[in-house]
């Protein structure tokens, strides 16, 4: 079992390099098919990862199961890392320069889920393997698990936490200011556009 995320699957609307309406699901039979397509066109090391643990799970005859979370939110409650990426990155930015920030002019919509519920998700699939339950739990090619249970814009991604800075004294300015690429790669994911792109401005 691994950790991926759904900018695997993200097109590009703010650069144009990949863009088109399609909606995955967990049993659409197709998707790694999808992967394997979107890495021959361009190289994204998560992705990247994702074919080679399928493939080499295959090839040692090893069951797979690849869970693919969307944006990510909440505080973890584990031993270790309990801080997700997206929220963290934009509030310190924010608090930085004073004002929160958002990736080009499109309201697209992207799905999210709470931390704690992702790891309940872990749990049950690990549970499952130990116990030997896996009749009915697809795996390997078939085995790529969505993990949202919400939607929202990053108009309202941004708006949401602009109010909340604001309401801690973070910050003054409420304003939400639109930026490009570049700018936006810079602050948030040390100048690599593509990754800015895929986790910041997809639909």
């Amino acid at each position: 079992m691994t950790t991926s995320g759904t900018s695997n699957i993200a097109d590009q609307p703010i650069t144009g390099a990949y863009h088109e309406a399609r909606t995955f699901t967990d049993t659409s039979p197709d998707l790694y098919a999808y992967l394997k397509h979107r890495e021959s066109l361009t190289h994204y090391p998560q992705r990247t990862t994702d074919i080679a643990v399928i493939e080499t799970g295959r090839a040692c005859s090893v069951h797979t199961y690849i869970i693919m979370p969307p944006t990510i939110y909440g505080t973890g409650t584990g031993d270790f890392n309990r801080l997700t990426i997206q929220v963290p990155t934009i509030m310190r930015s924010a608090l930085e320069k004073g004002h929160v920030m958002q990736l080009g002019d499109d309201d697209g919509d992207v799905e999210h889920v709470h931390v704690e519920d992702l790891a309940d998700l872990y749990i049950l699939v690990a549970e499952r393997v130990v116990k030997g339950k896996l009749e009915g739990m697809p795996s390997g090619e078939q085995g790529i698990c969505f993990a949202g249970t919400g939607r929202h814009t990053w108009k309202e991604f941004s708006r949401g936490i602009a109010d909340a800075l604001i309401e801690l004294g973070g910050i003054k300015d409420k304003e939400i200011r639109r930026v490009g690429i570049k700018e936006a790669a810079d602050s948030w994911t040390g100048g690599d556009e593509l990754l800015c792109e895929l986790n910041f401005g997809s639909k």
